[in-house]
């Protein structure tokens, strides 16, 4: 619909003209003088003056948009000035170093539920530290992630080199418990940030427990090891045992088996049978060292009463011409060690052709 004020085109349900404000159902009165009426057989009145309306304001639509313009031009410059201030206040925070550790936390790497409060020993486990570091270009960032036992010593002690960024980070650090005290332990994280002269830092910890004992892989290992080195002090023995004439062939079969045992061993109770095994060799060669040490020992003992016994021998023919019929015309002659009986004989019957022995150790 036209408005019949100011031409302004409307939409048909509108009341009100959206150009003036004038209602759209009403006529305009004209400024001019209303025509002279009809003349009649009377005689005519006097023309009557035609009613006269002030004109009406009217509000040019250049005003109204100059109006928009300055308050749109008032939010625009507002706005650009917020938005400076936003990316000044984000320059500034970018530039600014940041460390902190967000989490310390501890799985298994297999997936199934840990119970921190009996951590499993001979068990892959993961300490995931999730932290945020930041720093600019001649900056540099560290993280430490350090597992502790009950009496604070460091079993593990990693550092790693990190990068910056406005985003969380995360590292895993994968480890396994060989050997718990059934005391309170700590996994800790520290993370520390250098910019220039500024240097700043975050910690975070985990307590756990790890079950008391020795894992199966500790055990083994050590089972391993200790029949090791048993193994090598027996062949020490055998090469010294053989060395001074001891016949130790049957122990060398024996100590070669024990290795191949050795070799193939896959658990504790495996490695202790092998290092059961060296351990008779070693006790068996050193007894038969000992065994010949003591041979060696009396049968020196009754080679020197064979001198003994010779001389007595060679003095009673000095004095009678004549060897006795037996020893046991001899008195306090010495005695064999080993229990042996001495005998002599002398084919011509002189010194010369005097013989002493033992009926253990023989003539010495």
């Amino acid at each position: 619909m036209r408005c019949p004020n100011c031409g302004q085109e409307n939409a048909s349900d509108k009341k009100f003209c959206t150009g003036c404000g004038k209602p759209l159902g009403e006529e305009t009165v004209s400024m001019q003088q209303a025509p002279p009426p009809q003349p009649t057989t009377q005689m005519p009145a006097a023309p009557a003056q035609a009613p006269v309306y002030p004109p009406v304001q009217q509000v040019p639509h250049s005003s109204k948009r100059k109006t928009w313009i300055v308050v749109l031009a008032c939010v625009l410059g507002v706005c650009v000035i917020a938005a400076a201030i936003a990316i000044w206040l984000l320059i500034a925070a970018a530039n600014k170093p940041a460390a902190q550790v967000n989490s310390v936390k501890m799985t298994r790497t297999d997936g199934d539920t840990l119970d921190t409060g009996k951590v499993p020993l001979d068990t892959d486990l993961s300490i995931s530290v999730s932290y945020k570091a930041r720093f600019n270009d001649t900056g540099s960032g560290t993280l430490r992630v350090v597992v502790e036992d009950s009496a604070g010593e460091n079993i593990i002690d990693k550092s790693y080199d990190v990068k910056s960024s406005g985003q969380a980070q995360t590292k895993l650090q994968t480890f396994s418990m060989t050997q718990g005290s059934g005391k309170p332990m700590h996994a800790k994280a520290t993370l520390t940030v250098k910019q220039g002269a500024t240097k700043i830092g975050s910690v975070k910890s985990l307590a756990f427990t790890a079950v008391k004992g020795k894992g199966v892989s500790l055990q083994f290992e050590e089972a391993l090891a200790a029949a090791t080195k048993k193994c090598q002090e027996a062949t020490d023995t055998l090469k010294s045992v053989s060395a001074a004439g001891v016949n130790v062939t049957d122990l060398v079969d024996r100590l070669s088996k024990a290795l191949t045992d050795l070799k193939n061993a896959k658990t504790a109770a495996e490695a202790n049978a092998v290092d059961k095994t060296a351990q008779s060799v070693v006790d068996e060669s050193n007894a038969r060292k000992t065994a010949q040490d003591e041979k060696s020992r009396t049968a020196t003992i009754c080679k020197q009463n064979q001198a003994v016994v010779k001389a007595r021998l060679v003095d009673w023919w000095g004095g009678t011409g004549n060897f006795p019929n037996s020893l046991s015309e001899l008195s306090n002659l010495p005695v064999c060690p080993d229990g042996g009986t001495y005998t002599y004989f002398a084919p011509d019957t002189t010194p010369a052709t005097l013989h002493v022995s033992c009926s253990v150790h023989g003539e010495l």
